[in-house]
């Protein structure tokens, strides 16, 4: 990390030198105005801190001189003056600056700003090694990662996709298990025949068989025609059964069926009809449980996971997140430093998703060229050195209205508790619910309603 001390006073500057040398960092001196735009221009520091009042070039027209320069050329601009007028304080934001000092200083308080700004330094640093790294990084069709775990799921697809066998996708929602199953699909030998998903938790009870196995006309009211079926579709291809949890007990056995015999009878139909189809299933659901509560079959469980897949969630591979933000950005836009440290910093319960979600929607409705952590929709509590009390961690909430931030402060520690719960439980929603103190199908139905949202 660069430093550059503008100070006219030889005193004044070697007391600030003194107090934030360490071996980490490079600390440069000006006398006046003229000597710090030649040290910027030359030697490109991180942080600045600029004497507003000085012979030669006064701090001002320092901050005027580089209006023009690139913003990624610009360091961190402090401005430290004996006069406290907000009108000061003002202009010289408004002309550039990042804040404002009055003399005579607190030296703890600098401290405490040449540590933020490593960090950014860091973070940015970090962001410019992803970008420049991005054609060589590892990846699998769509799939983009530098998460070791990731790595070696990359293998399990290359493997899984040569063999015929069934494939059992598990992860939490947002994962991004419906592009695993197109990439096991699309290296397959089945590759030149269909690829058709279906989200079985998305269909009413009374519709799955017939969207499943198809139907005959007049076998219910309603059915004027013949209906093919996603099995018929995916003939020779590959059938993607999503959130496989979810179905009806009803509905299982006659998959059972069609897995061990590879015959399906249409709904209202008496004919038998072979189907060759390769099944990849995946559910976010603990299936375990499911089938000690009867609410899924062992036969079909054992019979699904041929192989088994399971995804990391976003929090887990952290390395990934600012990977997948700058890759979800479509425009010349940018994350500022605070943002990246908020990407980094959120739990991400809506894994890859939520992610896209936010990085898509930051960028409809960013105002500048810099994407902050409000167009995110994040709030991250401060913490470390600089939060001294439960008020300072606090602050972002209290500078929402007093029913949203409550609401926000709420769902944040719900949601930080109740992910914390099953990644101690290695994902097991019961045991998970037992550390919460709360119900098994309560912890289930604000998991559902959280993959909703």
């Amino acid at each position: 990390m660069k430093i550059l001390i503008v100070e006219d006073d030889s005193t004044a500057r070697y007391a600030l030198h003194r107090a934030i040398r360490d071996s980490s960092r490079t600390i440069l001196e000006a006398e006046h105005g003229g000597q710090a735009i030649e040290q910027i221009h030359g030697h490109h520091p991180d942080l600045v801190f600029l004497d507003l009042n000085m012979p030669v070039q006064d701090g001002l027209s320092v901050l005027d001189s580089l209006r023009d320069s690139p913003p990624s050329r610009l360091p961190e601009i402090i401005v430290v003056t004996a006069n406290d007028s907000v009108n000061i304080a003002v202009e010289c934001i408004r002309r550039g600056a990042s804040d404002f000092l009055v003399k005579p200083y607190d030296l703890d308080h600098i401290r405490t700003i040449v540590a933020r700004s490593h960090r950014r330094c860091q973070l940015e640093t970090r962001v410019l090694e992803l970008q420049s790294q991005i054609d060589s990084i590892p990846s699998l069709g769509s799939l983009l990662s530098i998460s070791p775990s990731m790595h070696r799921i990359f293998d399990q697809i290359r493997k899984a996709s040569a063999t015929s066998l069934p494939i059992l996708i598990r992860g939490e929602s947002g994962t991004g298990k419906e592009l695993v199953a197109r990439e096991l699909h699309r290296l397959s030998p089945r590759s030149g025949g269909p690829f058709i998903a279906v989200n079985t938790a998305a269909l009413s009870e009374h519709l799955i068989e017939s969207e499943l196995f198809g139907h005959v006309k007049g076998a219910f009211t309603g059915s004027d025609r013949n209906r093919e079926g996603v099995f018929r579709k995916a003939h020779r291809g590959t059938l993607f059964l999503d959130e496989i949890g979810d179905m009806p007990v009803g509905v299982q056995t006659r998959l059972l069926r069609v897995l061990q015999e590879g015959v399906l009878t249409p709904v209202g139909s008496e004919e038998e009809i072979p189907v060759d189809v390769r099944v990849i299933s995946a559910t976010h659901q603990d299936l375990e449980a499911a089938i000690d509560q009867k609410r899924f079959r062992a036969d079909l469980y054992f019979r699904l996971r041929g192989i088994e897949i399971k995804l990391p969630p976003l929090r887990a591979r952290s390395e990934d997140i600012l990977l997948l933000a700058n890759h979800f950005l479509r425009s010349e836009l940018s994350f500022s430093p605070q943002s990246t440290e908020a990407l980094i910093r959120h739990p991400w319960p809506g894994n890859i998703r939520e992610l896209k979600q936010r990085v898509e929607g930051a960028e409809a409705m960013a105002r500048t060229s810099l994407i902050e952590p409000e167009d995110l929709g994040l709030i991250v509590p401060r913490s470390g050195p600089e939060a001294e009390s439960m008020q300072d961690w606090l602050a972002p909430f209290f500078e929402l209205p007093l029913t949203e931030g409550k609401q926000k402060l709420a769902d944040w520690f719900e949601r930080t508790a109740i992910d914390r719960a099953l990644e101690k439980e290695q994902g097991n929603v019961s045991a998970a619910a037992r550390r919460l103190g709360i119900h098994r199908q309560s912890l289930q139905q604000k998991l559902k309603e959280r993959d909703s949202s």
